[in-house]
């Protein structure tokens, strides 16, 4: 934003930092293609966490992001979702 001389002057900081994406779904049968699930903007530090548990889950079939939410908040925090609008 551009100010004249003498105009007060404001500025504003990112303390909190978002990630959003995809979970990729490997290993269908049949399928040469990975298999896609959008995920939402979420704090960066959830997405870490979230990400690194995802590495260690295998399913006999492909879960909903409800599904795959509810098994991780099990035995993690809740992800706080971005509801900037």
């Amino acid at each position: 934003m551009f100010t004249t001389i003498g105009e007060p002057f404001t500025s504003e900081t990112i303390t909190t930092h978002y990630s959003c994406g995809r979970i990729d779904v490997h290993g269908i049968s049949g399928e040469h293609y990975c298999d896609e699930i959008d995920l939402p903007a979420m704090l960066s530090t959830d997405w870490r966490l979230f990400s690194t548990w995802l590495d260690t889950v295998e399913t006999a079939s492909v879960w909903s992001l409800a599904n795959l939410l509810e098994a991780y908040e099990l035995k993690n925090p809740p992800i706080t979702w971005d509801t900037y609008e």
